[in-house]
């Protein structure tokens, strides 16, 4: 395997980012990015976009096929996030828990986690619907 995953993120026309997993290939990342633009409630219903985004791999992914990303964000007003990093992903969660105490040093957020994954696998499955507020 390579040092390389290929994250997939998929954004509503509101700039809300879906975090979708981690993928082998920017190939299947795309494969799965046209399924849900193309099935899946909400975003096939709203001019959605997609990114892919290169993630470095720390150390050897072992048989279980589980990496490791730290996730840090700010919260406005609103309680919306703003301001959303991702770090590489770690193949052994004691050093991303190392890379995670270090990063807290230099760098002040309000919300931090730190989340397993596995290769190939989509996290946000079910779309998303609007919610209409009546005044």
């Amino acid at each position: 395997m390579t040092n390389l995953l290929y994250s997939l993120m998929l954004f509503n026309e509101r700039q809300e980012g879906f975090f979708i997993g981690l993928f082998e290939s920017t190939e299947k990342a795309r494969q799965v990015a046209e399924h849900y633009l193309s099935a899946l409630s909400g975003f096939q219903d709203y001019p959605c976009t997609y990114e892919i985004t290169e993630k470095l791999v720390v150390g050897i992914i072992g048989q279980s096929q589980k990496v490791h990303m730290i996730w840090v964000w700010d919260e406005d007003a609103e309680g919306d996030e703003t301001d959303v990093w991702s770090s590489a992903c770690y193949a052994d969660l004691s050093e991303a828990q190392r890379a995670m105490d270090a990063a807290k040093r230099r760098m002040n957020k309000q919300e931090w986690s730190l989340d397993t994954y596995l290769i190939g696998q989509c996290h946000w499955t079910e779309g998303f619907a609007r919610v209409v507020r009546l005044e």
